[in-house]
This record gives C-alpha cells, structure tokens and sequence, in this order.
C-alpha cells in the first residue's frame, strides 16, 4: 500500500469511526428545539433488570384482591349501617360470599375450606395459565415473567418497550388489557359479539393456521391471518356476502361492509370490505405499532386451538411501574464500568504492541459501532446484564485473537524474517485458531438462540451477532489497519516495537 493512498485511507477511516462514536456514545442533548439528538446506545432498549418495567396481575372470574374485598365490605358496611332494622341491604355481604386464601379472596362458588377449588376452575385456570404464558412468549419479549401469585392469580412483568414513559405505560396496558380477553375467536359483521349478523366464521385451528406481523410501511405494521384450506373458502363466502351486501345497499353512503374479530366479548380489530377475497392470507392495517401488531397475533395464536381457550373471564387488570431489578442506576454504573475496562485495554494494546496496538485500537472501536449498531437497530432485541455479559465475552475473544496474532508475529520476527513476512506468517499461524475459536462460539450461539426463550434467547443472539462481528474484526479489519499504519513510517520497526542486534532496511 502506498504512503499517499495509506494517508488518504487513514483519514477518511478516522472521520468516519469518530463520527460513528459520536452517533453512537454522545449523550442525548437538544440540537433544535423541540428535536433532540439521540445517540444510538441511548435507544437500546433494556430489559427489567436495567431499567424497570410494568406488571399487572390477572384475577380470574371469582378471585379478589384484598384491596377489592375491603371496597366490597366498606361499601356494604355503609349500606347497612343505612337500612332499616329488620329490611335487606341492597348489596350482599362479601363475608359470605368469599373466603381468604393467602393474599386473595375466593368465591364460594369455586372454593370450599374443606375441599379446596373445584376441579373445574382448577383445570381452568391452568389452561388460563398457559394461555397468558403463550400469549406473552409470542411477543418475543427478552425479559419478562409470568409466574402465579397466590395459587390462583398470575402476575405479569415485562420490560419498557419505549424511551418515553408516556407511550412505553400506554404500551403496557394495552397488552395487559389484550391479554385479558378470554374466549373463542369469532369473524362477524355484528358491532358486538351477541349482535345481529348476517356473516359469521369461527376463528378455530379448522379455519386458522396462524397470524403473524408485517411491515405495512407508512400504514405501520398488518396483522397476518393464515387461512387453512377450508377457512380460505370460508373467508371468501364471508367476504363475498359482505361485497354483495356492500353493492347492493342503497341507504348507505359508505362503498365496504365492516368485518370485525373478536376474542370472546372484545373486540380486536375491524377492516373493511369491498369486494371478494380468495386467497391464503390477508393482512389487517390499522396503523399498528410493531408491538401492537405483534400483541393481536399473539392474542389470536392463543385462541385458535379450542382446547386453549380460557374458560372464565380476566377481571380488567390494572398495571404498575416497576423500578429496575437491580438498581435505579444499574445501567449507567454498567457503562462507566465497562467504559474504564476497556480504555484500560486500549492503553494496555498502545503501551505493549505499539503500531500493532493502534491497529487493534481502530479494530476494536469497529467492532463496539458494529455491535451498539445492532443492538439499537434490529427491532425486538433488549440488553440485559445477560446481553452485556455476552458483549463482553465477545469483546475478550477479539482480544485475545489480536494479541495471539501479534505475538505470533513478534515470534517469527525474532526467527530473522522481515517484518512484512512476519506479519504474513504471524496471522497465517493464528488463522486456525481464531476461525475455530469464533466458529464453536457462533455454533453454539445459535444452537441456544433456536432452542432458548426469554432472556437466554436474547443473551444467545447478541453473543451471536457480537461474535460473528469479532470475526470479521479480528480476521479482516484488524489486520488491514495494520497495513494501512505500517505504511506510514520509515522505521517499520520501531513502529511495531520490535528491536534487532543488527539494522535491517525493511
């Protein structure tokens, strides 16, 4: 590589990573009211134990909560103390109705002291349970919880899912209002779920495969729904009637009859119909957010099959913030931890292999834009102190593989090649090391994404990608930074800190 071209490279590559650092490190600070400067770390999304989150939990249909007993006895107790002697009061006395059970009230009607839950609600609820479970795995959250409360209630915790506090609340009591529907799945044109219809389809894995999310583009993201071979014949019936019925209608102004879906007695979505569908899948925009979108097909992959459709209904479920798992400031101490760690090695890489140190500090800072860039950019993902640990891991394997390489090439300079030699012997002999170090990792990576849920799945896919941008740092950027540097001096070897008895010209 020529000096010029050596010059011209070595500036244009340091505009551009320090440019990159900006974007991706700066602290968050107006740029232009009321716009604001975000880097790309402070849009990564983390997970409970870094920055809180929301939870709700789930009262089934004859399950109170202590607060709500109290409020039924305030209220009957205030009634009473206002009726005549000898007359009823006109609400009915939640002592004789429930019972205490640990932190809950149970119904008479489901619980007996001396026998327990009937058998009925207790196979109820745990098809409810697995329901709420499948529901909220379907979002592909990289942390959340759903566990039982009390015997009988489920409490549910998930992770931000926005910066701002005001859409990220709005967020979370949308899914948890979501996935408190209970019931079928049912395609009508009625307005309510008991109303007056003309088209009905039942929503049940004879007509549904699946539902699945799509980007819509300006429309935002479509909810998918995957027809069986009768439910596509089905559908096309129901939404030629619904044409037909569009077409002939003279009273109204409107050119499409509305189709709504429901689970049990909510409604999830509505979209119009003009004309005769025939085909395997249909999307529904709405103008949905990539959550929002996901959350219905979740509800609606729930629901298909008949033998998991919740029997009773969710009492409307309240939600709660919740302050990170490990501390309020769990994240930043994280980053100014992991920020002295590594100019630490830096320095260590400059003081120790000199030029080879420089190549590997260039290398280096690639491979973090690289990864923050992931991280921050593909939807779904959520850094967690699992996420950071493997980030880590990931970090130490490039480094290890650097300082392999460079001592390799220290090694077979000492044996008296030249340097340019040495350097090609050096990296030749820490190629097998290096692809079968990275290659195990990335295998067994992915292995663990595939078969992993939660917070694993997640830890397991940002190791994957942080490996694999390790790698291509290690075996390519790495190395030709160092070309790019050695290019530059006179003295090639003092550049790299290497000494011989005698002056070679190198």
């Amino acid at each position: 590589m020529g000096k010029k071209k050596s010059t011209a490279l070595i500036v244009l590559i340091t505009i551009v990573l320090v440019g990159l650092l900006f974007l991706s490190f700066t602290p968050t600070f107006p740029v232009k009211s009321p716009n604001s400067f975000r880097s790309l770390l402070s849009i990564v999304d983390l997970g409970r134990d870094l920055d809180g989150g929301y939870y709700t939990v789930y009262y089934p249909e004859g399950v109170i909560s202590k607060a709500e007993f109290e409020t039924l006895k305030a209220e009957y107790d205030y009634v009473a103390s206002n009726t005549e002697e000898g007359q009823t009061p006109s609400v009915e006395n939640p002592e004789e109705n429930y019972t205490a059970y640990k932190g809950i009230y149970l119904s008479n009607d489901i619980y007996a002291t001396d026998t327990g839950v009937t058998e009925t609600f207790a196979s109820q609820f745990d098809t409810a349970l697995k329901a709420v479970q499948a529901r909220y795995e379907g979002m592909g959250f990289s942390d959340y919880s759903v566990r039982v409360q009390d015997d009988y209630t489920i409490r549910v915790e998930i992770p931000k899912l926005d910066h701002d506090d005001y859409t990220a609340e709005s967020l979370a009591q949308s899914i948890f209002s979501l996935f408190s529907y209970t019931g079928d799945i049912l395609f009508t044109d009625a307005s309510t779920r008991d109303g007056t219809s003309t088209v009905e389809m039942a929503g049940s894995s004879e007509n549904l495969s699946r539902a699945s999310i799509a980007d819509a583009g300006d429309s935002g993201y479509a909810v998918v729904l995957h027809f069986t071979s009768a439910g596509r014949e089905a559908f096309r019936e129901l939404t030629s009637t619904l044409a037909s019925a569009s077409s002939d209608s003279s009273s109204s102004s409107s050119s499409s009859s509305t189709l709504y879906i429901y689970v049990g007695d909510d409604q999830v979505m509505g979209a119009g119909v003009s004309e005769e569908m025939n085909q395997s899948s249909v999307s529904v925009t709405g103008g949905y957010t990539r959550e929002q979108a996901q959350a219905i097909a979740s509800l609606i992959n729930s629901a298909i099959a008949e033998d998991d459709v919740i029997g009773f209904d969710f009492e409307s479920p309240e939600y709660y913030s919740m302050d990170a798992l490990t501390g309020t400031n769990t994240a930043l101490i994280a980053a100014i931890c992991i920020g002295v760690l590594f100019v630490a090695m830096i320095v260590f890489s400059l003081v120790k292999f000199k030029g080879m140190g420089l190549a590997h500090t260039y290398g280096f800072v690639t491979f973090l834009v690289a990864v923050v860039a992931c991280i921050s950019l593909i939807p779904g993902i959520q850094l967690t102190l699992g996420g950071i640990a493997a980030i880590l891991l990931a970090s130490a394997m490039l480094v290890s593989c650097n300082y392999y390489a460079f001592n390799n090439i220290k090694k077979e300079f000492a044996t008296g090649k030249t340097l340019t030699a040495s350097v090609k012997s050096g990296y030749k002999k820490s190629l097998a090391f290096t692809i079968d170090a990275h290659a195990i990792l990335v295998l067994a990576s992915l292995a663990i994404w595939l078969i992993a849920t939660g917070a694993a799945k997640f830890m397991a896919l940002i190791f994957l990608l942080s490996i694999a941008i390790s790698a291509v740092c290690t075996l390519l950027v790495t190395r030709f930074y160092l070309y790019m540097f050695m290019a530059q001096p006179k003295n090639k070897i003092a550049f790299v800190g290497f000494k011989r008895e005698e002056t070679e010209d190198e």
